[in-house]
């Protein structure tokens, strides 16, 4: 779905949603948008520093090195990944992960392994040192173009995370294509004009109005 952080939905552009919904977080210092270099991400870029945030750019490809080039220009030195395709991440489980990477001493900490949120909560959390250590080290262009895939996989990191109750990780309240853009706009037209309900109340609509999450 390209231009997708761009689509509206409740008459505002995804990225602004987002941005909205993350500001609400406790433990976050400070929210960069960091996008690649080509020329369709200007309005992008325009979009997010109208809004007060500021915005890094850097290679298509290599987001690797534009995560932690982006780190490094800002002395991050917690780094909280969100991807810009969803909307309906909760600040309170952004909050729950940044506290409990600090207490358990780890490079890398996330609610996604095992996966048992829904898809579209997904919260990682990564030292600057782990950051640059794999941006030093990972080969491939995969885990460069995926961040956090090669802390993932290799035995040289310290990883942790945490699960809920019950798996719930059939649910997809991501963006990807057009029938996901759908369903988030169901969402967020039910509940506007409030836009900061949390997952709980997403999960209670899924239960009490699933035709809303029909794709």
């Amino acid at each position: 779905l390209p231009g997708k952080v761009m689509k509206k939905i409740v008459g505002k552009p995804m990225i602004e949603i987002l941005l909205s919904r993350l500001s609400k977080s406790k433990e976050l210092d400070e929210i960069v948008v960091t996008t690649s270099k080509s020329s369709e991400n200007d309005k992008l870029q325009l979009n997010i520093e109208s809004l007060g945030y500021r915005c890094t750019r850097g290679s298509e490809k290599n987001v690797l090195s534009r995560y932690k080039d982006t780190a490094k220009s800002v002395g991050a030195d917690i780094i909280v990944r969100i991807t810009g395709d969803c909307p309906l991440v909760d600040p309170a489980i952004v909050d729950k992960c940044v506290r409990n990477f600090k207490k358990s001493d780890v490079d890398y900490f996330s609610n996604t392994y095992p996966r048992t949120y829904p898809d579209g909560l997904d919260v990682a959390v990564i030292s600057y040192s782990a950051l640059e250590r794999a941006d030093a080290e990972a080969k491939s262009d995969f885990d460069r173009e995926h961040v956090t895939s090669y802390i993932i996989n290799s035995n040289n990191f310290t990883k942790s995370s945490f699960k809920h109750s019950k798996d719930l990780s059939d649910l997809r309240w991501t963006v990807d294509n057009h029938q996901d853009l759908t369903v988030v706009k169901n969402i967020f037209n039910y509940f506007s004009p409030n836009l900061n309900f949390s997952w709980k109340e997403v999960l209670k609509l899924q239960n009490f109005k699933p035709e809303l999450f029909l794709e």
